[in-house]
């Protein structure tokens, strides 16, 4: 059975190859497509992080409808979530991470130290935000500002701080994008960048495990504190955008589709692509958050389902798809070392 393609994975794929045919032969090299997909990945970013500074701005200093700014962390978020967890490619792009996401939270740090800025007498700026903890910077200070039940954007040092996280997200998003824009992989040997290919792949998949392996906890004993975006109940919208992303990441030009075809591993190819799309459909999709679906027995089942589908992806990309592509699974595959 051939994959069924995912209609919008389908055009963010075909967006990124037509990208790379504009590009001229001088400009292709090793792993020459997962660069493009990450630039282009990371532009989009900054572009979402430049719409959320505005329109905290606008909320702050004209009245627009606070829901205005949550939309746009939203979008911020799937931009974000292709870009999670990547262990493989610019070092530079690596050590923005943390400042643009700080999870996982298990002490709700963020909490306690936005408390902090708010009873600071310190007037905040992005740049001042730079010097002070990484769970003040990024994408969780922002939804605790729009989403917490402390936060109140109609306050004026709730609407400093807000302008300061989010013109400090923008920040990092542009030392991101910045980062991307020359090929780390250039002149890399060809069976090493195939490495890092499959590496790359599953250190993002082994990402979405960790993020859902916290809130599942023990079976009985959920933790949904640990979910990605509790405040927002957005995180299985997160983590159907994550999946997507490691789908459109395998099928993308010279990826790890491709390099199993030509071997001639088709079937391999294709077991592979259709339990991407099972691991995506398994993802409930009812409007139930997460937050409240592991408080049931049906509904934490569900999301065992969906950890068990990503769990088989992880051991079949580690195991027979690493060895239909000679790659020795270890240091340069996927322990990030």
């Amino acid at each position: 059975m051939r994959f069924r393609f995912n209609p919008i994975v389908v055009l963010t794929l075909s967006a990124t190859v037509l990208l790379g045919g504009c590009l001229s032969q001088a400009e292709t090299g090793p792993n020459h497509g997962l660069w493009q997909l990450q630039k282009q990945r990371s532009e989009q970013f900054l572009s979402a992080t430049k719409a959320l500074a505005q329109t905290t701005q606008s909320v702050c200093s004209q009245g627009t409808d606070v829901d205005k700014a949550r939309q746009a962390w939203k979008k911020v978020m799937a931009a974000w979530m292709p870009l999670q967890g990547v262990e493989k490619g610019s070092e530079q792009a690596l050590a923005q991470s943390w400042r643009i996401q700080f999870y996982p939270d298990k002490k709700n740090t963020t909490g306690r130290k936005m408390n902090a800025l708010l009873a600071s007498d310190t007037t905040w700026t992005a740049d001042a935000l730079a010097d002070q903890s990484v769970a003040v910077q990024g994408v969780g200070a922002m939804e605790w500002l729009l989403y917490d039940r402390q936060a109140d954007l109609t306050q004026p040092k709730h609407c400093e701080v807000a302008m300061a996280v989010s013109g400090r997200l923008q920040q990092s998003a542009t030392a991101l994008t910045l980062a991307w824009q020359k090929n780390p992989w250039l002149g890399m040997p060809s069976s090493m960048a195939t490495a890092e290919k499959l590496g790359a792949l599953t250190h993002q998949l082994d990402y979405v495990l960790k993020k859902l392996a916290g809130p599942l906890g023990k079976p009985g004993f959920p933790n949904p504190y640990q979910g990605e975006a509790w405040r927002s109940r957005h995180s299985l919208t997160l983590l159907s955008e994550s999946i997507q992303a490691m789908q459109v990441q395998y099928h993308a030009e010279g990826g790890i589709e491709q390099a199993l075809r030509e071997r001639g591993n088709h079937k391999v190819a294709d077991r592979v692509s259709e339990h991407w799309q099972l691991a995506y459909d398994s993802v409930p999709k009812d409007g139930e958050p997460l937050f409240d679906r592991l408080n049931s027995v049906p509904g934490y089942r569900d999301m065992l389902t969906v950890y068990n589908n990503l769990e088989y992806l992880k051991l079949v990309l580690g195991g027979q798809v690493a060895q239909d592509l000679g790659i020795v699974v270890g240091f340069n595959a996927t322990d990030g070392d």
